[in-house]
């Protein structure tokens, strides 16, 4: 786990995938008004050709499953503890 802070831009995001070779991209918003830049980092993720490799949650107060389902994320979390059990359950499948 790589935990890159907050207000983190999509370059930064990319670059660290890139650097460890990520198959998951966890970002969660604890505001409304930093939820869409989600979805900006997952358009990125495609225009970079990162998309179909790497698994995105998504998580935090403001969000819902109708909103991850909205900007394309794989899986929506409702807590830390379901966070993790989606990633293990991520990294099950790609074995």
């Amino acid at each position: 786990v790589h935990n890159l802070g907050i207000n983190v831009d999509a370059d930064k995001f990319i670059a660290k995938i890139r650097e460890v070779n990520a198959d998951i991209l966890g970002m969660s918003a604890l505001l409304t008004t930093t939820m869409p830049y989600m979805a900006t980092v997952i358009e990125r993720l495609k225009e970079d050709g990162l998309r179909d490799r790497v698994k995105v949650l998504v998580g935090g107060a403001p969000l819902n499953p109708a909103f991850a389902e909205d900007i394309e994320a794989d899986v929506y979390c409702k807590d830390a503890a379901e966070a993790v059990a989606a990633a293990r359950a991520v990294m099950a499948m790609r074995r």
